[in-house]
């Protein structure tokens, strides 16, 4: 038990060692300086270059950070870590315009589920990459779905 609780650690640590490094490299290709980290967040420069190379902040530190650099792309490996969709909010110009363009991504992400899977069953058996291909498909789909879901949730309805 005592090993087992050891190796449960031990991944937990190495999961949250590459998230911050994840959010180090996200915040550097977004632009962010560890100067401009360190005025957002409070550590100094030093503590976030330390981050960068593998240093652990604190729940606060990390969730700072977080706030500051709006990291889409650990955004949407967490959510898939978690079995779920990370929706990236749109500015829509007009809600009419929004919801055109939203619905035509979604007939298009459909109609790539329907063409691999037609391409799947073409020699009557589904093989693993085959398989990996239309849940990728399926999964654009959902999150184009999603994406409709929380814009008209928001109470943009018609305005």
């Amino acid at each position: 038990m005592n090993m087992c609780m050891t190796a449960v650690k031990a991944g937990h640590l190495r999961f949250a060692e590459k998230m911050v490094k994840d959010l180090m490299w996200e915040a550097g290709h977004n632009g962010f300086t560890q100067e401009d980290l360190s005025d957002a967040v409070g550590p100094s420069c030093r503590t976030m270059e330390n981050y960068q190379y593998g240093s652990m902040p604190t729940l606060a530190g990390f969730m700072g950070i977080y706030r500051t650099v709006r990291p889409e792309r650990l955004a949407e490996k967490l959510a898939g870590v978690c079995g779920g969709f990370f929706v990236r909010p749109r500015v829509p110009d007009r809600p009419s315009a929004m919801l055109t363009r939203q619905t035509a991504q979604i007939m298009k992400e459909t109609a790539d589920v329907l063409n691999a899977v037609a391409a799947a069953l073409h020699d009557d058996k589904i093989d693993k990459g085959e398989r990996l291909a239309i849940l990728k498909e399926v999964d654009e789909a959902v999150t184009e779905l999603m994406t409709l879901k929380v814009y008209l949730s928001e109470g943009n309805r018609g305005r």
